[in-house]
């Protein structure tokens, strides 16, 4: 890294619930990793829901800016106790709370969210900050659970597509940073109504087959470019969520890619994301793909360290 350039800032919102500590101490553990400050967003309601048959109450701004100023500097105040070596500090900002926390992490490197626990229809009704904010920033999201605590497992697993090589340009620098094992799998179900085809024909142990060897190919080039990182490649037939939640168990985090969005994809996360999200006890890092082909590179920095350094002559 060059000594002039220092890395991007690590973004973490609050709400003012205990669901944020987790994502709190998860951001200062990446801040930490990646040599960077740490910058805690609490975004403050234009008006407050509060339900029933008068779903919103039109408080002074004034009130409404003053509790969230009050939960702002204690969550700083917190943050600062707990991680005296990391320079900390507070962004207020009001109004929409999906758009604002995008705004927010634009500059960042990391955006990291305490998972939302509500379901059935106050899920519904509310809308889930969570997976609106993760089909909608330009950085990659971690979503965390809040009893979560700093440990190393030597487990980082992404879930791919097997062509798609882009989401790796994030997996290999994050599991080389962490010392840790990168399993790369692919999960993938026969839609319901075409499953007989495959009783019939047997043909799940050919797929399998011919998807590992794609995805051997598109690993190999960063598998080369990162020696030291050890992989393990698995394709599984099987419900994608369901799979993913059960290998990710034990895992320091899951690390998911999000579509490039478009006319196709405007703004939305695909349902296995939407549900791993919602579901998983382990970190999940949601990555934005931009849609431009990556490949390994010679030279690599990120997480705050050199990870890869090929001579300048190449």
């Amino acid at each position: 890294m060059n000594a002039a350039e220092h890395p991007a800032t690590v973004v973490v919102a609050v709400d003012g619930t205990e669901r944020s500590a987790g994502a709190v101490r998860y951001a200062v553990h990446e801040a930490r990793r990646r040599r960077t400050d740490l910058r805690v967003v609490h975004v403050a309601p234009a008006t407050l829901p509060v339900g029933g048959s008068m779903p919103y109450m039109n408080y002074p701004r004034e009130a409404l800016v003053d509790v969230a100023r009050e939960i702002l500097d204690k969550a700083v105040a917190a943050a600062r106790e707990s991680a005296p070596d990391l320079r900390v500090d507070g962004v207020l900002r009001q109004g929409r709370r999906v758009a604002e926390l995008v705004a927010a992490a634009a500059p960042g490197s990391l955006l990291v969210l305490g998972r939302e626990t509500r379901h059935g229809i106050d899920r519904v009704y509310v809308g889930s900050t969570t997976a609106g904010v993760a089909a909608r920033a330009t950085v990659p999201v971690a979503v965390v659970d809040r009893d979560w605590q700093p440990s190393e497992r030597g487990r980082v697993l992404v879930g791919v597509e097997p062509a798609s090589a882009e989401v790796l340009a994030y997996a290999f620098p994050l599991a080389a940073a962490r010392h840790a094992l990168l399993q790369v799998r692919h999960v993938w179900k026969v839609p319901d109504p075409y499953a007989a085809l495959d009783r019939e024909r047997a043909v799940t142990g050919e797929w399998v087959v011919a998807a590992t060897r794609l995805l051997e190919s598109t690993v190999a080039d960063w598998r080369d470019s990162f020696p030291d990182v050890e992989v393990e490649i698995g394709v599984v037939p099987g419900r994608p969520a369901q799979e993913l939640v059960d290998a990710a168990a034990g895992a320091d985090v899951l690390v998911l890619a999000r579509r490039r969005r478009d006319l196709e994809h405007l703004g939305r996360l695909g349902p296995t994301t939407r549900a791993v999200l919602g579901h998983a006890g382990t970190p999940v890092e949601v990555v934005p793909l931009t849609g431009v082909p990556k490949h390994a590179p010679l030279v690599l920095e990120r997480f705050g360290e050199v990870l890869k350094s090929w001579p300048e002559s190449l």
